[in-house]
Formats: structure tokens, C-alpha cells, sequence
């Protein structure tokens, strides 16, 4: 039995380590010439806070423990459906069944290009490094995008001495997360810690300056920022090339059935690539828990044991500096829903529920986690919260 695991991120060493203890002959696959790592701490390299050795995965003797064939710097460039046969280049490898774990890419405007190489998305650990190369305490961070990875690295920057400026498109930060209550709180929390965010602005140009140390960033309202380092957070999409050419039925992400399995037999695919339940992102927990029974599942589908179904079960947004804490989980509230205060102070912890009919669709948190995983069992029961006239 020999299975061929296409990326190294949290799905793809999940899914190869599952595989491998099943007794197949693994090889895993990753495009970047370093030992898979966890993608989430890269913030904290890019800024100093964290050592690229310290956010790997699994040291090498751990593949090599397991009988996993590592393979790094190898780009899968096609992929047979049929035959579940892979190409790297002019080589080729064939197998009996293949997870495809090839995740996501950052999306990158236009505009990028006219920074001189300052202006980065911070999405792989090359571009971690390059940041790095150029922070300085004392200098100016511009951070494109107010989602949880610009926040991230807007605090990371700040506690590298540097100044920061978020530029966010949206009226208010993480409306996919939190409501205008919560929205609001964030906003102010930042702005208590000396990060100016600017809201309602579209970068539409970018230049450098003189001597190439620093560029320009030129929103929509006339004005023009200058910065050392600049990082773009404004979103992600699937890879989906090598999927797309192979034929393999896609929407915005590789389409799979309940078992993860794609359009193909004996080919899977698991985590941000997939599309599940019309969602194409999910979190690292999800990543690698779809690696998981992706691999588990392909075994079964090799020996001809039945298949098990994949129960999606969202994890909470959990978030915590010594400056701020986040927590959110479900829909905030908006269109056919409203938002219930359960408490503020004056220190701007807040926590608030969505309530739809009466049913409780959301919880969000800033600054306190008190009594967070208690609603979330709400959200996820769709429990009817028994109003109190508190706000």
C-alpha cells in the first residue's frame, strides 16, 4: 500500500503520520525546502519573537522514525487521476491512492509589485525571513488588511519597537467574527496601544522611496503612507491548480463527499484547499483533523473497509496576547438576528451573544474568556438563551 501525501502543512503531515501508522508506504511532498512548521506562529518569527527551528513541527527523525519519505523542495506540478500518478517536473511517481493537501495562497494585489519587495504577504516562512531582514525598532509597520493575521502582526510589531498603521477596507475589524459592539471594543483596545487603524481606506498604489528603504502607499482618500515593512493580510484562496488540471470537480475549493474523497477514486483531499459544507478555510485544529481521517479513510478505501464521515465541527477563534484577548465562535449578529449584550466594563471587556428566534448563533469575547465555553455549547446546540432584559 503506497500513498502519495501532497503538502506539508497541518492536514498533510496529519495525514501522512495516519497513513504511515496504517502500514503504508508514505511519501509526503512539500514545495518549500524546510521542515514542515506550524503556519500560525510565523507572525512571531517575522518579528523576532520566535526562532524558525522553534516553529517546526516534528524535528527530522521523527519521519524518519515513522517511515515517512520527506520529501523537500519537491513541487507537485500534475496529477493523474486515473493511474494516481504524480509529477515533479520530469519525474514521476505513481501510487494506489493520494491525499491532496495543498492548502492555500495568499492573495496578492497588483499594487504589491511597486514596493520594492518591502510590500509582503507573511504566509510562508521565506517571507517570514524577509520581513525579519527588515524590522528595526524605531521604524514605521503597515499592516493591509484588519483580519486576525494583520492584528496579530500589528501587536508583533509594535513589541518589536516598532510604530504601526492597519489599513482596513470594511467600516469596522473582523465582521466575519464580531459584531459592532465587538468590533467597536477591538478598535478601541488597539487604538489604547498606540495602533493607529484606518478604516474605510483602499490602498491603490505603492512606490519606493529614494535608496529603496522604505515605500509608499497611496489610499483612495488622497492620502500617502510611508513604511519600513509592509504585510498584506487581505485574504487567501485555494490552490487549486494541479486539482483543476487533473479534472477533478472544484467550486472555490477541491469539491469532496462526506468522507473526503474527491471526484476521483482513491484520491482525497483535506484541509484549506477542500471545499466543505460551502467553506473552503478552516482552521489548523480542522486541518488537521481532516488530515486525519482523510488518510484513515483512504487506508479503509485500500483495503475495502467502510468509509467514516466527516462531522465538521467549527473551532472557536481563541486569541491571546498579555494585550488583548479574542474569542469568537459562530455568526455575529446581522440581517435577521440581533445582538445581545450579556456585559461590558470599563476596561472594555465585552462579551455578547447573536441571537436568531430566540436561538443563540454567536458568542464573541474581547478581553475576557469568562463562562466563553459554556456558549459556545449554545452556539453549537443551537440553544434558545432565556432573555433577560439586561441590555
Amino acid at each position: 500500500m503506497r500513498i502519495g501525501v501532497v503538502g506539508a502543512g497541518h492536514a498533510g503531515v496529519e495525514a501522512a503520520r495516519v497513513a504511515a501508522e496504517a502500514g503504508a508506504e508514505v511519501h509526503l511532498y512539500s514545495a518549500e525546502d524546510v521542515l514542515p512548521y506550524f503556519r500560525p506562529r510565523l507572525p512571531a518569527v517575522a518579528f523576532g519573537q520566535d526562532e524558525p527551528r522553534a516553529i517546526q513541527m516534528r524535528p527530522l527523525g521523527w519521519y524518519e522514525q515513522k517511515g515517512i519519505q520527506l520529501h523537500l523542495g519537491a513541487e507537485v506540478t500534475a496529477l493523474d487521476a486515473t493511474t494516481q500518478t504524480l509529477a515533479l517536473g520530469s519525474a514521476t511517481a505513481r501510487f494506489d491512492g493520494i491525499v491532496l493537501a495543498t492548502g492555500a495562497g495568499p492573495i496578492v494585489p497588483a499594487l504589491a509589485a511597486g514596493g520594492g519587495g518591502r510590500l509582503l504577504p507573511l504566509w510562508c516562512l521565506s517571507q517570514a525571513l524577509a520581513v525579519r531582514a527588515q524590522v528595526k525598532p524605531g521604524g514605521q509597520a503597515l499592516i493591509l488588511g484588519g483580519g486576525i493575521l494583520g492584528i496579530e502582526a500589528a501587536l508583533r510589531a509594535q513589541n518589536a519597537g516598532m510604530a504601526v498603521t492597519v489599513v482596513e477596507r470594511l467600516e469596522r475589524l473582523m465582521p466575519a467574527q464580531f459584531g459592532a459592539r465587538a468590533s467597536a471594543a477591538l478598535l478601541g483596545l488597539l487604538q489604547r496601544q498606540g495602533i493607529t487603524v484606518l478604516l474605510q481606506r483602499t490602498a491603490v498604489r505603492a512606490g519606493v522611496t529614494a535608496g529603496g528603504e522604505h515605500f509608499t502607499l497611496h489610499l483612495d482618500d488622497g492620502s500617502v503612507l510611508s513604511a519600513a515593512v509592509g504585510l498584506l493580510s487581505i485574504g487567501a484562496r485555494p490552490h487549486l491548480d494541479v486539482a483543476v488540471a487533473a479534472g477533478l470537480v472544484t467550486q472555490r475549493g477541491i469539491c469532496v463527499d462526506a468522507c473526503l474523497q474527491t471526484s476521483a477514486p482513491r484520491v482525497f483531499a483535506v484541509g484549506d484547499v477542500v471545499q466543505v459544507e460551502g467553506v473552503t478555510r478552516c482552521s489548523a485544529r480542522e486541518a488537521a483533523a481532516q488530515g486525519r481521517l482523510g488518510a484513515a479513510n483512504l487506508v479503509a478505501a485500500l483495503q475495502d473497509r467502510p468509509l467514516t464521515a466527516y462531522a465538521a465541527e467549527a473551532a472557536p477563534l481563541t486569541f491571546k496576547t498579555p494585550e488583548i484577548e479574542l474569542y469568537a465562535l459562530g455568526q455575529p449578529a446581522g440581517e435577521g438576528s440581533q445582538e445581545w449584550l450579556l456585559d461590558a466594563s470599563a476596561d472594555s471587556a465585552l462579551r455578547t451573544l447573536a441571537l436568531s428566534g430566540g436561538v443563540v448563533t454567536g458568542v464573541q469575547m474581547i478581553g475576557t474568556r469568562r463562562e466563553f465555553d459554556q456558549y459556545a455549547d449554545m452556539v453549537r446546540c443551537r440553544a434558545e438563551y432565556p432573555q433577560q432584559a439586561n441590555a
